[in-house]
């Protein structure tokens, strides 16, 4: 069967919220012990996963690193779904953006959205998107980064999607790359935006005249960092 079938199939039989901390503390140590059955394992996954808080998250995530032979996509599926109720519970009803996304091979990289600006009055000529798209490629690949998922090159910016490790910060990517571009004409201004969404044509009009001019920020609720 299918692991994604047979996940969605029988993770849904216990009341995760029955189980003391206690109780999800020795499910960790089960899921790390070899001598415990593979069905035990798989209902411990699936009540890790639902119960969607820190302490089910952290052993899941440490899980996933070394998980068992035939286990690999469950503990994938259980992260990243315990990851979605952690999400749920902090943003409760309001409607804030998706950070730790769950995607990528280990499961644990997050996306981050980038634009970058010529200078103010100025467009950006496809050469320069040339240059922009393989020195932002070789530093992610530097930093370990999963991929840079594509690239939105315009003549008044270049936005990028990068999955990048929780490890390293948003600054390590992008400060070195605007950097090695410049080498090619100073063409780009130091100042940039990245979020956690990708922001439609009106946003992205806002998110160039405050990266310009410095104003507004209050109206950017997606920011992880900017400018």
């Amino acid at each position: 069967m299918n692991a994604h079938i047979d996940y969605i199939d029988n993770t849904h039989d216990h009341d995760s919220s029955a189980f003391t901390a206690e109780e999800i503390e020795l499910l960790g140590l089960q899921l790390n012990d070899p001598q415990t059955d593979i069905k035990v394992k798989k209902k411990a996954l699936g009540i890790l996963a639902h119960r969607g808080d820190l302490q089910s998250y952290n052993i899941l995530k440490a899980y996933s690193e070394h998980s068992d032979d035939g286990l690999e996509e469950w503990a994938k599926l259980a992260l990243g779904e315990c990851a979605l109720f952690l999400h749920g519970d902090i943003c409760g009803d309001d409607d804030c953006e998706f950070v730790f996304t769950g995607v990528g091979k280990n499961n644990n990289m997050l996306r981050i959205y980038f634009m970058v600006l010529p200078h103010e009055g100025k467009l950006l000529e496809a050469w320069q998107h040339v240059i922009i798209q393989k020195e932002m490629t070789y530093k992610a690949q530097e930093l370990n980064c999963e991929a840079i998922e594509w690239f939105d090159c315009k003549p008044h910016y270049l936005a990028l999607s990068l999955l990048q490790p929780p490890t390293i910060s948003i600054a390590d990517f992008i400060d070195p790359g605007i950097a090695a571009c410049n080498v090619f004409g100073n063409f780009l201004i130091p100042e940039y935006y990245a979020g956690t969404g990708i922001p439609d044509n009106k946003k992205i009009e806002e998110i160039i005249d405050i990266v310009y001019h410095g104003k507004g920020e209050e109206t950017l609720d997606t920011d992880i960092l900017s400018f």
